[in-house]
């Protein structure tokens, strides 16, 4: 099996998507069955509320993060009339900030269906957002070799699934950092187009 064919912004929060859909619907993501966030180290930067919209993609997408619950974001990604809604939060490993994507909070899941996590790698400079997704390439071609540096296996539809541990996910993010490795794919970046008028609760 080859590599990803999706060019980057097709996939541009490709496996965001999927979590809010609760589903792995088309291949190349990188998904984990746990978060990458531990309750006790929850960021929140109010930078990021507000819309924004890819830089380098058709008009009619945008990407919005509205305050949510305990230090949480509401995210809403729009791409022309399709329209769907996730729970995402913030935490730091190392010298990263990360985002981690999930079905939105209070929502039940159809049967058979897991709650997945999409792990970003967040910057955010003046009016632009650059989103890391992990690297499927990578990822998967060393689950295929059987030298995964971590818990992760393939799906039918070529997936791959992380079953690491919140600990396990964390202390391999940090081993990457140190060693001078880099998980994640090149960034999509996203262009400020309106802030939120009340970053405060």
């Amino acid at each position: 099996m080859g590599g990803c064919p999706y060019t980057s912004p097709v996939r541009a929060f490709r496996a965001a998507l999927a979590a809010l859909l609760a589903c792995l619907s088309a291949g190349c993501l990188v998904a984990a069955l746990h978060p990458v966030y531990d309750p006790r180290l929850i960021a929140f930067d109010p930078s990021l509320l507000g819309s924004w919209s890819p830089i380098e993609a058709p008009e009619g997408r945008t990407l919005t993060f509205e305050r949510g619950e305990w230090h949480s974001y509401h995210v809403e990604y729009v791409d022309g009339e399709q329209r769907v809604r996730a729970s995402a939060r913030l935490t730091r490993v190392g010298r990263d900030l990360l985002l981690d994507v999930s079905p939105l909070d209070g929502v039940d899941l159809p049967p058979l269906t897991l709650p997945i996590h999409a792990i970003y790698r967040v910057a955010i400079e003046a009016e632009q957002l650059r989103l890391s997704e992990l690297d499927y390439d990578t990822l998967a071609g060393q689950v295929r070799a059987g030298m995964s540096p971590i818990p992760a296996s393939l799906d039918a539809r070529g997936n791959v699934v992380l079953t690491a541990t919140t600990q396990e996910l964390r202390r391999w993010l940090e081993e990457m950092q140190k060693e001078g490795s880099d998980p994640f794919a090149e960034p999509t970046a996203y262009e400020r187009r309106q802030a939120l008028e009340t970053a405060e609760p």
